[in-house]
This record gives C-alpha cells, sequence and structure tokens, in this order.
C-alpha cells in the first residue's frame, strides 16, 4: 500500500468506523513509510486521528515516530479542552454584555465529528456586529484579560486568552474576493438565534455549507486547503438538514457549484462511497495532498502568476499592489486615498530589510514550469475558479 492510500484508509477507519485491513497496513508501514505518513498527516493536521485509528487497531511500537503520533492525539484533546473552556468564557462574557455573536469553522464542525477532539482548531473563530466590535474587545480585555495582539485587519482581530489560545474576532466573514464577498456579507440575515436566553446566532445550514467551501475555495486559489476542509465538508453533507434549492441558489450567485460539487465528489471518493472519481477530482486530490493545510508557496504562486497571466504580471503586482489589497494592508487609503502613494512607498521600505524572503520568493516563481502552470490553470478553470 502506498502511504495515500494507508492515510485514507486510517481516516476512513477514524471518522467512519470502517473496518480496515491492519495486517496490510502493518506489512506496508517500513520505518521510512511510517515516518512519511507522520509527515503527511501532521502537514494536513491529522496527524491525532491517524494515531487514534492506529492504536484502536492494536498497533504497536516503540519508534520515535509512533511517539510522536501519540503525542500529537494527546496534544489534540488538551487543545480541544482548553478550547472548549475558553469559549465557554466567551460566550458568557457576550451573553452577560448582550453582545450578539457567531461562531465559525472548527467550533461549529467539531459537533459532527464522532468525538469533538478529533476536529481540531488552532484557534477560536467568533464573528460579532461590525458596531459592537470595539465593545466586545473592551469587553475581553477587561473582563477575561485577553490582550490585543496587532490592530484591526480587513475582517478580524487577533486576540490571545490570558492561556495563550488565539481568538480570531471577525467583524466580517469576506474573503476579499467580489463574487463570494457578495454573498458573505449576508450572513446575519442568514442567521437566527440559538436561544432566548442566549445572544449566541447560529448559520443556517446552507449558508454554513456556503461559508466554508468560499473559504476552502479562498485557500485553495491560495495554494491549497487542506484534506480536513474536504473531510469537514462532506460529513456535514451528511449530518445536516438541507434545503438544497436555497444552497445551490448561493452556491450559484457565488459561482461555486462546481467547486462545491468536486469537492463533495473527492469526500465521497475518500470515504469509499465512489469508486470511478472524475478527471477533475483526481486532480483536485493532487492539489489538496500537495498543499497542506494552508497550501505551498509554489502553488500559491502558480495561482496568482495565472491570474495575473504571466510571470511579468505576477511581480508587477507584488511590486505595485492594487488599491484593494493596499487598503486591507493600511485602511487609512479607504478614507484617503490621495495617501496611497504614500502607503506603498511605506510598504516598500518594509520590504527591503526581508531580501531573503523576496529571493525565495523570485526563485520559487522563476521555477514554475509551463506544465505546471497550464495543469493548474486547468485544474482552476473546471471549478469555476
Amino acid at each position: 500500500m502506498i502511504v495515500k492510500d494507508i492515510l485514507i484508509a486510517l481516516l476512513r477507519n477514524a471518522i467512519k468506523g470502517e473496518a480496515i485491513d491492519m495486517s496490510a497496513i502493518e506489512e506496508s508501514l517500513s520505518s521510512e513509510k511510517t515516518a512519511t505518513l507522520f509527515k503527511v498527516a501532521k502537514n494536513h493536521d491529522v496527524a491525532h486521528l491517524v494515531a487514534y485509528s492506529l492504536d484502536k487497531n492494536g498497533f504497536e511500537s516503540d519508534s520515535d515516530i509512533w511517539q510522536a503520533f501519540l503525542k500529537e492525539r494527546e496534544q489534540a484533546v488538551l487543545r480541544y479542552e482548553m478550547i472548549k473552556a475558553d469559549m465557554a468564557e466567551i460566550s458568557r462574557c457576550f451573553d452577560k454584555n448582550a453582545i450578539c455573536y457567531i461562531p465559525l469553522k472548527g467550533a461549529v464542525i467539531r459537533a459532527y465529528y464522532p468525538e469533538p477532539w478529533m476536529r481540531t482548531s488552532c484557534d477560536i473563530d467568533i464573528l460579532v456586529k461590525e458596531q459592537e466590535l470595539d465593545r466586545a474587545v473592551n469587553e475581553l480585555v477587561a473582563s477575561l484579560g485577553y490582550h490585543v495582539d496587532g490592530e484591526k485587519t480587513y475582517h478580524d482581530i487577533s486576540l490571545y486568552s490570558p492561556f495563550g489560545t488565539h481568538l480570531e474576532l471577525h467583524h466580517n466573514i469576506k474573503e476579499n474576493i467580489g463574487k463570494f464577498d457578495k454573498i458573505l456579507t449576508q450572513v446575519w440575515a442568514f442567521s437566527q438565534k440559538a436561544e432566548d436566553i442566549s445572544y449566541m446566532y447560529v448559520q443556517e445550514n446552507e449558508f454554513l455549507m456556503l461559508h466554508l467551501t468560499a473559504h476552502m475555495a479562498y485557500h485553495f486559489m491560495g495554494g491549497g486547503c487542506g484534506l480536513r476542509s474536504v473531510i469537514d465538508l462532506w460529513l456535514l453533507r451528511g449530518a445536516l438538514k438541507l434545503d438544497e434549492e436555497k444552497l445551490r441558489g448561493l452556491l450559484k450567485k457565488a459561482e461555486l457549484e462546481a467547486f462545491y460539487d468536486t469537492v463533495l465528489s473527492l469526500g465521497e471518493y475518500w470515504m469509499g462511497e465512489n469508486d470511478t472519481p472524475t478527471e477533475i477530482t483526481l486532480q483536485t486530490e493532487k492539489y489538496v495532498l500537495l498543499g497542506g493545510v494552508y497550501g505551498t508557496k509554489k502553488q500559491g504562486a502558480v495561482s496568482a502568476k495565472i491570474k495575473k497571466g504571466s510571470k511579468a504580471g505576477y511581480f508587477f503586482s507584488r511590486i505595485f499592489l492594487p488599491y484593494e489589497s493596499l487598503a486591507i494592508l493600511y485602511p487609512v487609503v479607504k478614507k484617503h486615498r490621495i495617501l496611497a502613494p504614500v502607503c506603498q512607498i511605506r510598504r516598500w521600505l518594509g520590504v527591503i530589510f526581508k531580501a531573503k524572503r523576496i529571493r525565495n520568493e523570485i526563485k520559487t516563481v522563476n521555477a514554475i514550469t509551463d506544465g505546471e502552470t497550464k495543469e493548474v490553470k486547468w485544474l482552476l478553470d473546471g471549478l469555476g475558479l
């Protein structure tokens, strides 16, 4: 068995409880393959699930790699307990102060895994209304001891709890992609209050699916979205009661139907529900597996090069940021557009001190072959991205 097949079989066992041929897996797991399996699984933040499945099926080893797998499982459980406790405190704080909020991403998705700790998150994502952002931040700082890390960005502000938990407090869920954002800006209209005694809101099922798809597509276009996102969407598609016509309408407006269908097809393929994947499904698999959770710099550069039309266009766009991107880095430009040239120069001065990163980026882009560009362009075109 190759590493990819071992990984998918173990994930299917962990998530679906589907029986696996453990003798065949053990026979295939040489020390070299075990190390590769760990590297790939950790790169996709699913090493804890692999450890859970192997341990459940009686795998034993005294190797350092196996101990690393078990450590990933322990850390996943600990991380979940810490995030759960912090989320409960945040909810109490917001409820007490009548601040409306919507839990996002992992905070919602983990409820649909066999055990909530199985769906890891590196942070907590919560949405509040933009007009309540400052009050929400002030209450978190004053009541719970959070500290702000950096300035308000395009869609969130970062805070850390006294114990180091990262909170991304969103004031919108936009992705800075027009066709997605025209729908994502309507999140509050597609959310309902969870309970009368709480100020927590939950997204309608169809909008939740749209949001997760749009966020996945955003990362996909930037170099990769990770296999965990594929599993997330597949799990929710089977667990949620969905108005298919309503969901299709939202996906169509955001131009995400082709991407959504292909991601679901890939999830079904991995979970043993589709044994005849299409060429675009297999190419999506390749792109996802190579990219890891957040994508690779090379895949991101290929995608950006395609968007700009050439290497020259890519480098020009990196030197002279378009107004929309510049306004994200320097919000003052939104109010005073005349300051755009000053902000461009300020950015250049900051970049000068990152010569090594610049050299690496140039090297990465120059190494892109015509074949790689053609392959990724075919994929993005086929996915409607």
